[in-house]
């Protein structure tokens, strides 16, 4: 994206295209990878229906949908000076081995991954906090900082244990009573969607 950059909107199908040039796992895995960035709504501006983290729906069909990068994008995540490059995986083009950040993005985002026997969770963070954070630590001072939820909802922290191996945080939906015959649930849980939710409910 960077690449392509000429600060309009790009169709996504373009760009996942010139990403296949570094990218041998196919058009798919690169779609859903975009559309997850797009929807975390900091490194892509989006135009066009690209779903909805809240209920679940799925964008729009690659062909139908545009992004290009945000300025944060742009000011953050590209230094050619820091940067180490590799060759991609067909010898063609130079890519990055990482692109060092100015901002801890991973923490901002949440990722999850697996491997053999492993899987890791780090949970989003709340933008200021994080920059607060930093600042604290480039001073020397000890910080301690605790996931936030896009989503909203009630987070039991009692069993975090500083985001460690096996610590664990609980997430509720926040649930309002409007009158004798109505509860209204405004926040839901991280990771949930308002169509399993009510899926749930029926049941």
């Amino acid at each position: 994206m960077k690449q392509i950059d000429d600060g309009r909107y790009n169709k996504v199908a373009n760009i996942i295209g010139q990403a296949m040039q570094y990218h041998p796992h196919g058009d798919a895995a690169i779609t859903e990878a975009m559309v997850g960035l797009g929807q975390k709504d900091l490194l892509i501006d989006t135009q066009g229906n690209w779903g909805d983290i809240r209920t679940g729906d799925s964008a729009a069909a690659s062909r139908y949908i545009e992004a290009r990068l945000t300025k944060f994008a742009l000011e953050i995540a590209f230094n050619p000076s820091t940067t180490e490059w590799q060759l991609s995986y067909d010898g063609r083009k130079k890519e990055p081995i990482a692109l060092p950040m100015k901002f801890p993005l991973l923490l901002a985002q949440g990722v999850e991954g697996i491997a053999v026997g492993l899987s890791t969770k780090i949970l989003p963070h709340n933008f200021c906090e994080l920059i607060e954070a930093s600042i604290d630590i480039l001073k020397g001072k000890t910080t301690q900082i605790l996931p936030d939820f896009p989503m909203g909802g009630i987070m039991d922290v009692s069993d975090y244990r500083a985001g460690l191996r096996g610590g664990k945080v609980k997430v509720r939906a926040k649930i309002e009573k409007v009158d004798n015959k109505t509860l209204a649930i405004r926040e839901i849980p991280f990771s949930t969607t308002t169509t399993a939710l009510i899926d749930s409910v029926l049941k």
